[in-house]
């Protein structure tokens, strides 16, 4: 199974440019299904801490470099 997670950085104040960038990992590991991290599923309650460690993972893997 794979989570992602997607990153937007507005260009300008118009809001009408944006950067965007998927992450996705492989988060096999947890142990979990789609369906077990549905609301009210068996490991819903394991997703905040899934979620929180992929966002952190995100933001300190992903690097832009331009021109």
């Amino acid at each position: 199974i794979t989570a992602s997670v997607r990153l937007v950085h507005l260009v300008d104040a118009s809001a009408r440019k944006e950067l965007m960038i998927i992450y996705a990992e492989d988060i096999t590991d947890a142990q979990l299904t789609a369906a077990d991290i549905k609301k009210g599923a068996k490991g819903y309650d394991r997703w905040k801490a899934i979620e929180s460690r992929l966002i952190r993972a995100a933001e300190a893997n992903v690097a832009v470099a331009c021109c």
